[in-house]
């Protein structure tokens, strides 16, 4: 820290803002990755705003204090906004730069895409006054969007040529809008660090909470832009398929129809993606993850795979329009994947995770409605490895779909957070009804309340446990 502050009040001091900010998006990032329990986290938050105050003297502890304010989380905000008063009470002002902080002029944007939809790199560019800088954002669109790479660099031009230069025969190269650009890397950005975390060392999470206050500064498209593709679009290419003559060799119609609902469903799960938009990479996250974790196959949907989904591709191809370069990477694929299906199926940790939705699944279940039943569900019972408190016997032989599986859960987590005797049995009563509530949605205000009471910066635990002593105080 005092090696940091070092080198923030020599930033500070010669006015320069990009950097001034890179620092203080690293530090934040830092905060981030301790991965501290909410009061302990507001503890540390507030170290740092002391620490600052005293490192940092007069003007340019109040500029860090701006810095912190424009790029930080909203408890750092509360702290540093509370630290920076303070100083202005005692007539301590920053230096008059700082006005720009977070204030950067957007300029151009440029797109380098997988013409089959796995991935794409959006590169954003900023200036203050003449000084140019770009936001680069590697995007993972296998499964859900997710930030691969992020980079802020002051050579914005030497960051185009050389995406420009180095693309793949599969890839193209594009100058896009500013409000396209946003739209694109929103999801993404806004999911990392949720579900996604960049671990110690990595370079890209040090400029994580710059690259959401960039965005920031990006326009918003039209709303009537943007493309919506429905599940009436979806059905139509399946049907499509079956009509082809790749259809045809598809193999048993009933076993080919579940797979190309299956294919389809997944390849457009995300807004703006036309069905059957699919790679190798996202072959690979549909029948080795999306597949495993969802449905429970039988022995003729499995015996059916590789020949519906051989012809699946063949016709994807087409469909897609794709190049013969792109086609040949995705063909030479499938035999790779199709032989590895089995043993990602009977993975222990995929069984588990079809107990928490086989009673919401459909061949044309939509799928990011899906993902979010899953996440509330994962909530209210943790997957085996993230459980709390000691089950006797193996857990995974716990079954969370069966109202009984998650009772024991929660009682092994709760039995020691009430008090002693009666009472305590009384509260690990109420967990297991705030468990139950959560995990059927029903009433909905339970989730909601969750999820409100988790944006603020508890844990699950903590979530839980606030919900079920409201519920036991009110029922006592």
């Amino acid at each position: 820290m005092d090696r940091f502050f070092a080198e923030m009040g020599t930033t500070i001091a010669a006015g320069d803002v990009l950097n001034a900010e890179i620092e203080t998006s690293g530090l934040l990032s830092m905060i981030s990755e301790a991965g501290l329990p909410a009061l302990e986290m507001a503890r540390l938050i507030d170290v740092v705003v002391d620490v600052a105050s005293t490192e940092l003297h007069g003007p340019e502890g109040a500029a860090f204090l701006r810095l912190l304010i424009s790029l930080g989380p909203r408890a750092v905000k509360r702290a540093a906004s509370a630290a920076l008063a303070e100083l202005t009470a005692d007539d301590i002002y920053p230096p008059e730069w700082v006005s720009d902080i977070g204030k950067p002029t957007p300029g151009q944007a440029w797109r380098l895409y997988d013409v089959a939809g796995d991935r794409e790199v959006v590169v954003a560019t900023f200036r203050y006054g003449d000084a140019e800088h770009a936001l680069l954002v590697s995007v993972d669109l296998a499964e859900l969007p997710l930030a691969g790479l992020i980079v802020v660099s002051e050579n914005a031009d030497g960051m185009i040529k050389t995406l420009r230069a180095n693309a793949e025969p599969w890839e193209r190269f594009e100058q896009i809008t500013a409000a396209e650009a946003r739209r694109r890397i929103e999801p993404a950005l806004t999911r990392t660090g949720g579900e996604r975390e960049f671990g110690p060392g990595d370079p890209s999470g040090v400029f994580l909470p710059l690259a959401k206050s960039r965005l920031r500064r990006l326009p918003s498209d039209d709303p009537g832009k943007a493309v919506v593709y429905t599940a009436a679009d979806r059905a139509a290419a399946v049907d499509e398929f079956l009509r082809s003559t790749d259809g045809a060799d598809a193999g048993d119609p009933e076993t080919a129809r579940f797979w190309a609902q299956v294919l389809t469903g997944y390849s457009s799960r995300v807004p703006g993606e036309p069905p059957a938009q699919v790679g190798p990479t996202r072959l690979e996250a549909m029948l080795l993850v999306h597949v495993p974790s969802t449905f429970t196959l039988s022995a003729g949907l499995r015996d059916g795979l590789g020949q519906a989904v051989t012809a699946w591709v063949r016709w994807v191809v087409g469909y897609q329009g794709q190049d013969e370069a792109a086609a040949e990477r995705l063909t030479e694929r499938v035999p790779q994947v199709l032989a590895d299906f089995q043993a990602a199926y009977d993975d222990p940790f995929g069984v588990v995770e079809r107990e928490y939705v086989r009673d919401l699944v459909a061949a044309d279940v939509d799928v990011a409605w899906l993902a979010d039943q899953r996440a509330r569900r994962e909530f209210a019972v943790p997957l085996p490895d993230d459980r709390e408190g000691d089950l006797a016997g193996d857990e995974e032989d716990i079954d969370a779909a069966d109202p009984d599986g998650r009772a024991a859960v929660t009682a092994a987590e709760f039995a020691h957070c009430g008090p002693e005797g009666a009472e305590g049995e009384e509260f690990v009563t109420a967990a297991k009804r705030v468990v139950e509530e959560i995990w059927n949605d029903d009433p909905a205000q339970t989730w909601q309340k969750a999820k409100r009471l988790a944006g603020t910066g508890l844990d699950r635990h903590d979530v839980i446990h606030a919900l079920a002593g409201d519920d036991h105080g009110a029922r006592a």
